[in-house]
């Protein structure tokens, strides 16, 4: 009886061994296309926002652990690449790092600038707006400041969201908790003066600031703790409803608001898949898939948050050579961004750090998502 209970429980951890490494071993549906080879010393691409006046692509370069200004880049609709805006260092640091990154309805420019990943976790971080006058940047300004480690940033109506990938500048212990800033456009002014007149905003340690709605805890559990990472890329669907990457849990964590309070929240289930290792950038898109970046794991995936599924779109292996690369090999890949038919996954390739630093591009026609996701 015993050797039967025996037989049956290692044929059962067989099965679910099988079908573990079968999820985990999914073909991918296509792969790059080509890719976006950035200029010299332009390194660490990140965030990306499509500029819903003219199309563009304006891509956030870090250049992370490096002093001196940072770049803002047009990508535009023939994927040609040149400067747009370069952002002044903060006064105390000698480095500005932006990350997430997104268009208001004023015609404004918003950027998270994480000093926390410039190498000073000590509260520095900051919410910069880059002002535009007819269509262009003419001047930054800062907004916010105080904020351990800015990331991933949406603008939503009047409301600014931005992803505190972690609340404490000590040393991480797991689990950590991390979570989500809200400040409403109204409270800076309409950035249309030439002269700023903005005094920033400091905002106070956690669970004492108004501004910050929403925290949530990362275990990392199966990995015990290895991937330190909590809230990252931020997303917002049409009605409102917040997305958030927990990158270390591996999951994506929807909130849904009322009065500017948080009424639910819920992990979608892309953990569950065995498809992605983490969640770094995404993307909501019009019919409310979410396209997502999963940087350990160096791939590209969609989710359906009404139901969990989750599709694999692209992936290769870690540290490709430069003739890869330069054929749109994904890097380290830590954001998404789509624009006409296609998906941009910015390579901030953290790990080998090595030329050419590009942009991969996905052609997304001819595949059929809602009969993927249903």
């Amino acid at each position: 009886m015993k050797t039967n209970r025996l037989f049956q429980f290692l044929s059962l951890f067989i099965c679910l061994s099988a079908i573990v490494s079968f999820a985990n071993a999914a073909e991918p549906l296509t792969k790059p296309s080509g890719a976006i080879i950035l200029p010299d010393g332009q390194k660490h691409p990140d965030g990306m926002t499509v500029n819903p006046a003219t199309g563009d692509i304006i891509l956030a370069v870090p250049t992370i652990g490096d002093k001196g200004n940072a770049w803002l880049l047009k990508i535009d609709a023939n994927d040609k690449v040149e400067k747009y805006f370069e952002l002044p260092v903060h006064p105390e640091t000698g480095r500005v790092t932006p990350l997430g990154i997104s268009f208001g309805q004023d015609g404004n420019l918003y950027v998270a600038d994480s000093q926390c990943l410039g190498g000073n976790p000590n509260h520095k971080s900051r919410i910069l707006r880059v002002v535009h006058l007819n269509g262009k940047p003419v001047r930054s300004e800062v907004l916010v400041t105080g904020i351990t480690q800015a990331n991933g940033l949406e603008v939503y109506g009047n409301k600014i969201y931005v992803a505190e990938t972690q609340i404490d500048p000590a040393i991480v212990e797991m689990p950590m908790t991390s979570g989500v800033f809200e400040f409403d456009i109204a409270e800076f002014g309409r950035g249309r003066r030439i002269r700023s007149a903005v005094s920033p905003i400091y905002v106070l340690p956690y669970g004492k600031d108004r501004h910050f709605i929403f925290d949530f805890k990362t275990t990392d559990a199966e990995r015990k703790g290895e991937q330190k990472v909590g809230a990252n890329g931020i997303g917002l669907s049409k009605d409102g409803t917040i997305y958030v990457a927990n990158f270390g849990d591996k999951e994506i964590i929807e909130v849904k608001l009322r009065h500017g309070r948080v009424v639910s929240h819920r992990n979608i289930g892309t953990a569950k898949s065995g498809l992605n290792e983490s969640v770094d950038g995404l993307k909501v898109c019009p019919k409310g898939y979410i396209f997502f970046a999963d940087y350990v794991g160096n791939a590209v995936l969609v989710t359906n948050p009404a139901n969990g599924k989750t599709v694999l779109i692209a992936k290769n292996k870690t540290n490709p050579n430069a003739e890869e690369k330069s054929k749109g090999a994904l890097d380290r890949c830590s954001e998404v961004c789509l624009r006409g038919g296609k998906l941009y996954v910015a390579n901030i390739d953290l790990e080998d750090n090595s030329t050419p630093h590009t942009i991969s591009i996905i052609d997304l026609k001819g595949i059929d998502f809602d009969a993927l996701l249903k």
